[in-house]
């Protein structure tokens, strides 16, 4: 029983963790712009774009996060998703935000699911 409340605990946290900052990006940032990736930084497992978009006429450069597939190609345009109060705030639409959200969120619902089971089996037995 104790097994399986310590286990859904910690698929509870990883998972709020993962998934809560993305629905909240998903929630606040309503901006879209084309913006261009510039350039790929890479330390030599993992890449990331850095790429510029022009808000309002002014010109803002933001990075993704690292990832070790090289999906980022240097000079291509890409859709730049930003906070509209903060259009420095910004993540690029296909960057991997909406399959992190949803790993979190299965990884929230199985840690739920087992706290559940937890607490049935404590009042089974």
């Amino acid at each position: 029983m104790i097994a399986f409340w310590i286990m859904g605990a910690l698929f509870l946290v990883v998972g709020l963790i993962v998934s809560v900052p993305r629905y909240i990006k998903f929630i606040k940032y309503k901006g879209r712009t084309t913006g261009r990736i510039t350039r790929i930084e890479t330390d030599g497992r993992s890449t990331r774009a850095v790429f510029e978009y022009d808000v309002c006429g002014i010109r803002y450069m933001q990075n993704t996060g690292w990832t070790s597939n090289g999906i980022f190609v240097e000079g291509n345009e890409c859709s730049v998703i930003y906070n509209l109060k903060n259009p420095k705030s910004s993540y690029i639409k296909k960057s991997g935000q909406l399959i992190q959200c949803v790993v979190g969120t299965m990884f929230v619902i199985v840690g739920a699911g087992s706290i559940f089971v937890g607490i049935l089996l404590n009042s089974i037995l």
